[in-house]
């Protein structure tokens, strides 16, 4: 069974957008604005290009549907260990460049808090609450 990207919109502040994928998305991941006019996996803290989440996976070149709006709940893609209320950034690691997230430690990044506590290695969907940015 698929595990719902999108919880709760907290009174409808999401919208739901149309966009075409510059290559395959992962349902979950964050991703960015490319110099393509098409969305890509985010690929980290630096690039400060954030649209929102992928709603569902995604081929590239084809249609996409990308959630944007703060105060959404949603189930992102996470790694690394994070907690209740800690803020999470893009993970600009050399492994990642995937629009994972991991708890943030740098200013002006913040793209999200996590709802729930946990750890590991690899990367898994944990809930969170969209920011503004």
């Amino acid at each position: 069974m698929a595990t719902e990207i999108l919880v709760n919109d907290g009174g409808a502040p999401a919208r739901i957008l149309p966009f075409t994928a510059a290559a395959a998305l992962s349902g979950g991941h964050c991703v960015e604005m490319h110099t393509t006019g098409k969305v890509r996996h985010d690929e980290g803290a630096a690039s400060k290009k954030v649209v929102g989440f992928a709603f569902t996976d995604a081929v590239a070149d084809g249609p996409c549907s990308i959630i944007t709006g703060h105060g959404v709940l949603l189930n992102c893609a996470v790694t690394g260990t994070v907690t209740v209320g800690g803020t999470l950034e893009v993970d600009a690691g050399a492994s990642a460049r995937n629009g994972v997230l991991k708890a943030g430690t740098t200013a002006g990044a913040m793209v999200a808090m996590a709802l729930e506590t946990g750890s590991g290695t690899g990367i898994r969907l944990v809930k969170c609450l969209t920011i503004d940015r």
